[in-house]
């Protein structure tokens, strides 16, 4: 539940302050009539968006043994990527993404383009909602589909929340520091991803298992994967109570390496601002 929570609530809030970004500029410089535009492209990106997710899982449910095996892990491996991407690119960007889409509203305007608002829109929410779908479909692979669907609408409650306050209240919120705690809690999942990921391309034979298992704690009834402690563990943190060296390892050098790219310091960079909606 923890897992489809914090993407839920990372994604959503990341579109959600985009398009407050859109809107605010929008009402600032007198073109509020122009955000009709924006919600069409918010429209098109939610939809397309359930649809790629609702293919994802047909997909996975009319294939079975290794090729179900191998499109389940390559999948898994798929939303690591996207997920590494987004919340690296994210560290960079955070500072100065408002002022880019102020300056992506300017020139569709003067091009006297709705279209190509609509367009910036879209992009940018069906990024987001792509990148869920893969990840909630990585997620649904761990943990029961009750606790992802409870998980992901409180997200959802939560992102639309920060939303409003951020367009609406015109409240300041430390987005750096927000995208930073979530990013550091998200890369965690993201390696447990990756390490079932390694475990569905070993049960379809294209990995050897090598030193299985490297633990074996399933004599331990809190940690196995039927608990719920054990389900948590492994939806949050990818555990596995018997894995073997390229599944841990996989693991192990995904956390070491991400983990350093997203948290070392930046050099000659002033500290993240608060970020609203208008400014």
């Amino acid at each position: 539940m923890l897992a489809s929570f914090l993407v839920i609530l990372r994604e959503g809030f990341e579109a959600t302050l985009l398009v407050a970004i859109l809107l605010a500029y929008l009402a600032q410089i007198g073109r509020s009539k122009d955000a009709r535009a924006v919600w069409y492209g918010v429209s098109g990106a939610v939809l397309l968006s359930v649809v790629a997710g609702g293919l994802l899982f047909a997909t996975a449910s009319g294939l079975g043994g290794k090729a179900g095996l191998i499109f389940k892990g390559a999948t898994m491996w798929l939303a690591v990527g996207f997920l590494t991407y987004m919340i690296l690119w994210m560290r960079r960007q955070s500072r100065t993404v408002a002022r880019d889409l102020r300056r992506g509203v300017e020139e569709a305007l003067e091009r006297g383009s709705l279209f190509a608002l609509a367009s910036l829109s879209f992009v940018m929410v069906f990024r987001e909602g792509l990148e869920t779908a893969l990840f909630m479909f990585g997620i649904t692979q761990t943990s029961t589909p009750l606790a992802v669907a409870v998980g992901g609408l409180l997200g959802l409650a939560g992102a639309i929340a920060l939303g409003y306050l951020v367009y609406a209240g015109g409240k300041r919120i430390n987005i750096g520091a927000f995208f930073k705690v979530t990013g550091a809690l998200l890369l965690v999942v993201a390696a447990g991803l990756l390490a079932h990921g390694v475990a569905m391309f070993e049960m379809a034979g294209l990995f050897p298992a090598i030193l299985y298992p490297l633990w074996d704690l399933t004599g331990v009834s809190i940690l196995t994967t039927e608990s719920t402690v054990g389900q948590f563990l492994s939806a949050f943190l990818g555990w596995d109570p018997k894995p073997d060296l390229i599944e841990f390892g996989a693991w192990a050098l995904y956390v070491g390496i991400v983990g350093y790219l997203f948290l070392r310091p930046e050099r000659a960079v002033s500290q993240a601002q608060p970020v609203r909606a208008d400014g």
